[in-house]
């Protein structure tokens, strides 16, 4: 089925950037328990998000279509899309939501209510009005390219074992496996558009995506920036401390070697502290001298602006 998949998901990086500074805080640092709620809430969630992507890896649908997941657009605002489904007479915007507890949806004001088992009370915005918005902006995104489909919109519910409390509204909640036939059940409509119109929707949709590119975690919080452990990561063992030498890295507590083990930890600074990496901050994270460092970042694909003491690295992260 994966050829109607035009765009697949990858994890967020947010995810990647909270598990780095796990990795790097000393434990028992006070706000370990606050990163890994967070991170563990980042992980359900697109733990969720994946359980919608198994159905449309499984299923095919009789009408002309694709499947675009995780996709950030920009409107009159940016948005970002869980999963869009569309055809050439149709467009069905998918938000999918994986949170614990026992859920109520409330209409005035807006708003999802969620207990837990101990009693613990919390708000969350409305799915309804988050969803609505994302289909206004997307129909106004159409709109700019003189196009006019239709937009549907539903909310699935991750896993069949979260509990939800509706007032009387016309958005559907679903779990993953109600997708294929709440698909099906559509309005059948004739094509507004042909064959090569809906290519260069799709087409257009996929070269307009922009990553997310998420707040450093170092800015989110800062009281972690001077505890964060530096060095170069053993990927074998996970020790920090890996030693250059000529043909790459050598770990001091395991012995093992890698040949690209900075690759992780150049990776892991840009998502910790974000900006532009000079060479003295390669130099300071990695623990190396200045020609290593310079031959580290020149063999990375990173983005260069500036020369000699001024030269600065960013990376395209992806």
């Amino acid at each position: 089925m994966g050829n109607f998949i035009r765009k697949s998901r990858k994890a967020p990086l947010k995810l990647e950037g909270l598990y780095a500074a796990i990795r790097r805080l000393p434990q028992g640092h006070g706000t370990l328990p606050i990163l890994e709620t967070a991170y563990a809430s980042r992980k359900a969630g697109f733990g969720g998000e994946q359980q919608l992507d198994k159905v449309f890896e499984n299923y095919s649908f009789p009408m002309k279509y694709r499947v675009l997941h995780d996709v950030s657009l920009t409107s009159s605002t940016p948005f970002q899309i869980d999963t869009l489904f569309v055809t050439p007479a149709y467009a069905v915007i998918f938000e999918v939501k994986n949170i614990s507890g026992e859920l109520k949806i409330v209409s005035n004001p807006p708003q999802l209510i969620r207990v837990l088992d101990n009693g613990e009370v919390k708000g969350f915005n409305s799915p309804i009005t988050q969803v609505e918005n994302i289909r206004t902006l997307l129909q106004d995104w159409f709109h700019t390219r003189n196009i006019s489909l239709p937009v549907y919109t539903a909310i699935v519910l991750a896993y069949s074992k979260q509990r939800v409390e509706l007032f009387d509204t016309k958005t559907p909640f679903l779990f993953p496996n109600a997708v294929p036939n709440f698909i099906r059940n559509l309005p059948i409509a004739p094509p507004l558009l042909n064959d090569e119109a809906f290519s260069m929707l799709i087409n257009d949709l996929v070269k307009s995506h922009r990553e997310y590119i998420p707040s450093p975690i170092c800015l989110t919080y800062p009281e972690i920036k001077s505890k964060i452990l530096t060095g170069v990561a053993c990927p074998s063992c996970n020790f920090f401390g890996m030693q250059k030498y000529m043909k790459g890295w050598r770990c001091t507590a395991c012995g093992r070697t890698s040949p690209d083990a900075h690759k992780q930890a150049i990776r892991d600074w840009f998502l910790l502290y974000g900006g532009k990496m000079r060479n003295k901050d390669c130099r300071a994270f990695l623990h190396i001298e200045r020609q290593s460092a310079t031959r580290v970042l020149q063999g990375m694909n990173l983005r260069l602006e500036g020369a000699n003491r001024n030269r600065t690295y960013s990376m395209f992260i992806e």
